[in-house]
């Protein structure tokens, strides 16, 4: 792999630490929040209060929550590396084509794409040095502690590169719907695209859930009780391992898959066996959207406010990260939206404006 350095828009310290910020909208249309924040970012830019860096350079990012610290280095790369660049998931075309029609308006890249690799090598320990300097920004945003640093020395950069040179291997686990769009929109001759890189122990690894709308099979839990366990619950406790549906009625059943489909992963089992042929939903991608992964069912009520037409929710049990290594190894993917991956990178918090 050939990561370059490249020159950022960077908002500072101060920003974040002290300035308003802009609010996403409590809003279920992601397509209309993805267009706030560009409209949000693109107006500051304009306004000078994000500067372009003087030089090309490489970044450091260390984020910090209560579960997992995450250290990867954010760079560029040719997105013709199609070898080195390993998708997980499908996309939803529709979303693809309004991120065309917004990235051609705006040319802002808000954030890294977010991908990792599991060869034994340790940023950690390359760049130990530079971390032991004060970081260029720090800012705790939402919870989550943001440690930045610019390496523009070009003996650092290239110690970094030489790194990161063996990685044969790049798994994509935050941004596919980025990637496919420069590699559908960017011109082949300026192929550039910014990706945060990481290893695998970094990363916390998360299912997201699903909420489904519109009309269901009244002879649902007949279809799943030839798959599965079906269980009602009237607690959230001890469903480790197991779907669960959540009604609007109050309702709430645990199906237990495991062992029945040995061959099979949950992230297909829910779509094409739970929502699809027990609820007998059609047209998934206009009547099913994807939850964040760290939602817990407690918070059903709260999804139901914002999907008014909501036929139930689904939450479902996470993988660890060699099962999810072995199904993209063994050359499969995942449906759109089915992982979420920790800690993530805040829009604009490191950006890039194309011409």
């Amino acid at each position: 792999m050939q990561i370059r350095a490249f020159r950022a828009i960077r908002f500072n310290s101060d920003y974040w630490n002290l300035s308003p910020r802009f609010k996403v909208d409590n809003s279920s249309d992601k397509i209309q929040q993805t267009q706030n924040i560009l409209m949000y970012l693109n107006s500051q830019i304009a306004n000078g209060s994000a500067k372009i860096d003087a030089v090309p350079g490489l970044y450091i990012l260390r984020t910090t929550s209560s579960q997992k610290r995450m250290l990867s280095i954010i760079g560029e790369i040719d997105y013709n590396e199609k070898s080195v660049l390993f998708t997980n998931e499908e996309i939803y075309s529709q979303k693809l084509e309004c991120y065309k029609s917004m990235f051609q308006k705006f040319k802002i890249q808000t954030s890294p794409v977010l991908t990792f690799y599991k060869n034994h090598i340790s940023i950690e320990a390359t760049v130990a040095d530079i971390l032991s300097t004060i970081p260029t920004i720090s800012a705790n945003i939402g919870g989550i502690l943001y440690e930045l640093w610019r390496v523009s020395n070009a003996r650092d950069i290239s110690r970094i590169k030489q790194m990161l040179g063996s990685i044969d291997r790049l798994y994509i686990a935050d941004g596919h719907h980025r990637f496919s769009l420069f590699t559908n929109v960017i011109s082949k001759t300026s192929a550039k695209l910014i990706i945060s890189v990481t290893d695998a122990n970094s990363i916390l690894l998360k299912s997201c859930h699903r909420v489904v709308c519109g009309a269901i099979s009244m002879n649902w839990r007949e279809k799943i009780l030839q798959l599965g366990d079906l269980e009602k619950i009237n607690s959230f406790d001890n469903v480790a391992g197991k779907v669960v549906l959540v009604f609007p009625t109050g309702e709430n059943f645990a199906v237990d898959f495991r062992g029945k489909y040995a061959n099979k992963n949950i992230f297909d089992i829910v779509k094409k066996d739970v929502i699809e042929f027990c609820f007998g939903v059609r047209d998934y991608d206009d009547n099913v959207f994807p939850l964040p992964g760290n939602v817990s069912p407690a918070e059903a009520n709260a999804i139901f406010r914002l999907y008014k037409n909501a036929s139930m929710a689904i939450f479902v049990p996470s993988i660890n990260i060699s099962d999810f290594l072995d199904i993209i190894d063994n050359g499969h993917k995942l449906p759109a939206t089915s992982t979420w991956f920790e800690p993530k990178i805040v829009d604009g918090f490191i950006l890039r404006k194309f011409s």
